[in-house]
């Protein structure tokens, strides 16, 4: 696990277009304010398949991004706090990834469906 400082800024890239992504991502956008957060639907495939958070260069996914945003967000950072250890990372991401999988292959009907 990296080292998290709340002082640096934090860029995160979430799927703006999926409705369950959006909404969450609008709650940390009210209450952060040292994170970037930026759509990635028009972006490569692997930022809409996850989210991605990246800070000093170094890149997190999954359940480590969402630490990142947790640590930086009023109200969160307890999650942070809680889940900021390998065996809660393991559990999270065995919870995130088919979640994420589900929500990205909705992500890969709507753009068909636009097109």
């Amino acid at each position: 696990m990296n080292n998290i400082k709340d002082k640096d800024k934090i860029k995160v890239f979430y799927n703006d277009t999926c409705p369950i992504c959006k909404r969450e991502i609008d709650t940390y956008k009210l209450r952060s304010s040292n994170i970037e957060f930026s759509d990635s639907s028009l972006m490569d495939d692997k930022y809409n398949r996850r989210m991605h958070a990246y800070k000093d260069g170094v890149e997190y996914v999954g359940a480590e991004a969402f630490l990142i945003v947790w640590r930086n967000t009023r109200g969160f950072k307890w999650l942070s706090y809680l889940f900021n250890n390998k065996i809660s990372i393991i559990i999270m991401n065995l919870i995130y990834e088919p979640l994420a999988l589900i929500i990205y292959k909705m992500h890969l009907k709507r753009l068909k469906k636009n097109k």
